[in-house]
């Protein structure tokens, strides 16, 4: 039987209909290992542990009115954890109006909970959680930090920050810097427009990296053992770690560190790679 102990739905005039808010407040009493998944037409949505055993969800939304109005603001318990939803209604065919809202969704869970966030405009942060998580926006950047289980990152507009992660982190930018750092896991980093910043702890389980537009950087312990290949356009490269070239072009760089190991594999179109030891 689906519980839960607090319901709030409150509608706030701020004066003028362009200033208005709409608030939507729950909180589920749920068992640890459940899913969270917010689906959201457009809004940031901020999710970190918490220390019961509850998913607490608020979501605050400024528009006009009758834009408020229409929007389908929810949450709702299932047995494999919570969904959060926030929709604006679709225009109507005859209207030239098209729903301008900001929205905000935050949630805390449990510790041990999955994440699988998607919206379609604003930013995403996840912190401290245990478990798989999952990370999509199509316009904002998106922020990982201390989570204990793989992540996936995607956004069409902004950079992506994973910090201090435990376990496999794949991360694409349409556009803006990638930095995925302190991962202990097995690495995969992407993007369009901007530079990266990848620093490995523990073991190399493979990483791969590929900007079109920035500069790469590698930090890794120094008794890391790896294939490495890099390929560059419009800068150089460098190592301050013992590294044993196999080939080395112009614009091309392949060999092995530590006697060889787990593929190294980076590429850039637009500067140069380093790599470096980890303090």
């Amino acid at each position: 039987m689906v519980r839960f102990s607090t319901i709030a739905f409150v509608l706030l005039a701020a004066g003028a209909a362009s200033a208005a808010e709409r608030k939507f407040e729950r909180t589920f009493e749920v068992s640890p290992g459940g899913v969270l998944t917010v689906n959201a037409d457009s809004a940031s949505v901020n999710v970190s542990a918490g220390d019961t055993n509850q998913v607490r969800v608020t979501i605050n939304v400024r528009g006009e009115d009758e834009d408020l109005a229409k929007a389908t603001l929810d949450a709702s318990q299932k047995d494999d954890g919570v969904t959060v939803i926030m929709r604006m209604r679709a225009k109507d065919s005859w209207s030239q109006h098209s729903p301008i809202m900001d929205g905000r969704i935050n949630v805390t869970v449990p510790k041990h909970y999955g994440i699988d966030v998607r919206t379609d405009g604003g930013s995403v942060e996840l912190v401290n959680t245990v478990g798989s998580a999952r990370l999509r926006t199509s316009g904002g950047g998106i922020v990982a930090k201390n989570v204990d289980g793989n992540v996936e990152a995607k956004t069409s507009g902004g950079g992506i920050l994973a910090e201090s992660i435990r376990g496999d982190v794949d991360a694409t930018a349409s556009g803006g810097d990638v930095r995925l750092v302190h991962i202990d896991g097995k690495i995969r980093g992407q993007t369009s427009g901007g530079s990266m910043k990848c620093s490995l702890v523990g073991t190399n389980r493979g990483i791969s990296a590929t900007t079109s537009g920035g500069s790469i950087q590698l930090s890794l312990p120094k008794d890391t053992t790896a294939n490495f290949e890099a390929t560059m356009s419009g800068g150089k490269f460098s190592s301050d770690i013992p590294f044993t070239a196999t080939e080395r072009r112009d614009e091309y760089v392949s060999g092995s560190i530590n006697g060889g190991g787990e593929t190294i594999e980076v590429r850039t179109s637009g500067g140069g790679v380093s790599l470096s030891a980890a303090n």
